[in-house]
């Protein structure tokens, strides 16, 4: 579960500290990824790179707008904007969209107004009036994107990538879409923290995305609703090391968005952008068209070291007592035969339940992400209870490790080791852990 050597005497010093949004122990060549994912991603023009987005925008909004009025079928028009209005897809994912279209640079943060703003009223109205018709061949995809001013690219597509996305209207995979708008909620979400933030600093910064929706949930999910692409694709074991070189490679970029300074890429771009719009133009070329996302990611994964943790988009876990539930490992005999219980709806507290048969009187240290919070006694032959709770805890993994008294009763860490991860919980979570402190 994480990249240390579990159980190591003396182990502290090589305890890796889950660095805010990083990974457990990410490492990660993002310049390498980069200036390789920005070489692919020069194939990409403006043009193909507008309609792909578009496509997948709109797909999204008129499937939000269906979903609206299956709940409400008496909706109004004004009602139906009012929510849309008030979702990611409308906040983000469209103003973005159109900014491709126009071939503008992106603001920072993010600015909604003038033109845009009617741009996007222009496009709700057409989705909220025309529904699935809209996205229903290339020609009428086409009219609509020059009806949205967006002539220069409509007009600029050539006929290779006009069969590319007639074939993209007709998918069903919407993967390749979903990952790119994460991108760019991801950069609004960097970018507006730092405008509310004049000041703040990149560890601060950091700790705030790691508070944040997008980090919690969001990117977790997008690349869980991909796997029955991948699996598709590869099979399910290639498939889920795809997913997690995904999420490595959107905790790479969300490092150099938080990071100041120049990039050494031979370009004048900001560090802090390069990542983002390498990833995020590599991206738009499977988007909506589910073309190859093994490849893509395979080309991030040269230059991805090992990741023997989990990111910090694990999302949601579902309920489950088999210690794999959370990845619960034990090492050697002092915490063998221990067991777990993991709910996701809960009160949010995390209880470990000691019971020693040991004949010595030993301490346990509580470690989590690497740092030592607490500590227990337990009298040979007795228990002990440690409570916390999955706000404070989540996101990490917490690390168990026994002191015995060994040679001349000089205490020490040898013997056994438990370690196992904390996950978000939406609904509060509960977890248990049954921890034996055995003889060794």
């Amino acid at each position: 579960m994480e990249c240390i050597r579990q159980n190591d005497d003396c182990a502290m010093e090589v305890l890796n500290k889950v660095g805010a949004v990083a990974n457990t122990a990410l490492a990660i060549a993002t310049v390498g990824a980069s200036q390789k994912l920005w070489q692919l991603s020069k194939g990409v023009t403006r043009a193909f790179d507008c309609a792909n987005m578009m496509i997948g925008t709109m797909r999204s909004i008129i499937r939000y707008v269906r979903n609206i009025k299956t709940t409400d079928p008496q909706a109004s028009t004004d009602k139906i904007l009012n929510i849309l209005y008030q979702s990611n897809n409308i906040v983000t994912d469209l103003p973005m969209a159109i900014y491709i279209c126009m071939g503008w640079d992106l603001p920072r943060p993010l600015d909604v107004s003038g033109r845009v703003l009617t741009t996007m009223n222009w496009i709700l109205l057409n989705a909220i009036g025309y529904k699935d018709d809209l996205v229903s061949s290339w020609s009428k995809f086409k009219a609509f994107l020059i009806g949205a001013n967006f002539t220069e690219a409509a007009n600029k597509i050539n006929e290779t990538e006009i069969g590319t996305l007639s074939d993209a209207l007709k998918a069903n995979s919407t993967c390749g879409y979903d990952l790119r708008v994460m991108t760019d909620r991801t950069w609004n979400t960097v970018n507006q923290l730092k405008a509310d933030n004049p000041a703040i600093s990149e560890d601060d910064l950091r700790l705030k995305m790691q508070d944040t929706q997008l980090v919690k949930y969001d990117i977790a999910t997008a690349t869980n609703n991909c796997m029955e692409q991948l699996i598709e694709e590869s099979d399910e074991a290639t498939a889920y090391k795809t997913r997690e070189k995904i999420r490595t490679a959107f905790s790479g970029m969300i490092d150099q968005l938080v990071s100041t300074g120049k990039s050494n890429n031979g370009s004048s771009e900001d560090s802090n952008q390069f990542m983002y719009t390498a990833l995020s133009k590599t991206l738009i070329s499977i988007a909506v068209t589910g073309f190859d996302l093994t490849g893509i990611t395979g080309l991030i994964a040269a230059y991805l070291q090992t990741i023997c943790g989990p990111t910090n988009f694990m999302g949601e876990i579902d309920d489950g007592t088999d210690p794999m539930t959370l990845g619960l490992t034990t090492i050697e005999e002092a915490f063998e035969n221990s067991t777990m219980s993991w709910t996701k709806k809960g009160d949010g507290q995390i209880i470990i339940n000691f019971k020693s048969t040991d004949t010595e009187d030993v301490t346990v240290n509580i470690m989590s992400g690497g740092d030592k919070i607490d500590e227990l006694d337990v009298k040979a032959g007795g228990t002990g209870q440690w409570t916390s709770n999955v706000t404070a805890l989540a996101g990490k993994t917490l690390y168990l490790d026994r002191w015995r008294p060994g040679f001349l009763g000089l205490p020490g860490f040898g013997g056994g080791s438990l370690l196992f991860w904390v996950p978000h919980a939406n609904e509060g979570g509960h977890l248990e852990v049954e921890a034996n402190l055995n003889v060794s």
